[in-house]
């Protein structure tokens, strides 16, 4: 029993323990990663390219991108389940959305079409709640929701890819390499977005390029080297020394 006064943390919703990634014949692409993530906080996944950043977040998401990869040692484990190696629908079912860093979106559907594409969608007035979300995020893309979602830029389909996630109203959002490729200029807003949702209780994890505005918008870090977690703490601690430099020189 607790002491009187006292309060019990709850578990994380996410917790990776000492997971090993193995895409068979003895390669290892992960060795050993453990991070968590409460709901409402935002975790970066920071590190050099090769360092294993979205091997961890395929492996959380189930969208393990080479036949035969999987978890071969450690737990996933989300909302107090065992999730490891688990399928993508499934995951998705649970409540987990993943934005990949690439083939994010349908372009021969419409802008419209592709928010609803995510399945398992609500009735009708909280799908239409969920829209007015996204509209007021991406007003954009409610201007342009009739419109061929090939036709959109660079940063207009970012925001689209977020738009579908977003539609799943999921418990947590995984997003990789958010702002490869984009105008430094879309950038800050497409964090914002993210930071936005992580009010509304969601948990996110984020991977970037941009080490520098992964710091302004999580709560906490992860620096990822060689497929395993060389530093872990807020990102005022890690700003302070020469550890994420050292990291990416040796990677």
């Amino acid at each position: 029993m607790n002491a009187v006064g006292s309060t019990a943390k709850s578990a994380p919703l996410l917790e990776v323990s000492e997971i090993m990634l193995s895409y068979g014949k003895g390669a290892v692409g992960v060795s050993d990663v453990s991070l968590s993530v409460d709901e409402g906080q935002v975790v970066a996944l920071i590190g050099p390219n090769g360092a294993g950043k979205t091997s961890t977040v395929r492996a959380i998401s189930g969208f393990l991108p080479i036949e035969g990869a999987k978890v071969s040692r450690g737990r996933v484990r989300f909302d107090g389940h065992d999730v490891t190696n688990g399928l993508p629908h499934t995951l998705a079912r649970r409540g987990i959305a993943f934005v990949p860093e690439r083939m994010k979106i349908f372009p021969n559907l419409s802008v419209r079409e592709n928010l609803l594409s995510v399945g398992h969608l609500p009735g009708r007035a909280e799908r239409t709640a969920r829209e007015r979300r996204v509209a007021d995020l991406f007003p954009e893309l409610a201007e342009r929701g009739r419109e061929l979602a090939g036709r959109l830029s660079g940063g207009q389909r970012q925001m689209l890819a977020l738009g579908r996630a977003i539609m799943s109203n999921p418990r947590l959002l995984i997003v990789d390499e958010m702002s490869l490729g984009l105008h430094h200029s879309l950038q800050p807003r497409l964090f914002r977005a993210v930071r936005d949702l992580a009010r509304t209780g969601a948990a996110v994890i984020l991977v970037d390029e941009s080490t520098g505005l992964n710091l302004d918008v999580a709560d906490y870090c992860y620096v990822l080297g060689n497929g395993m977690v060389r530093a872990a703490g807020e990102p005022d601690q890690l700003r302070k020394g020469d550890l994420i430099s050292d990291v990416y020189l040796e990677g």
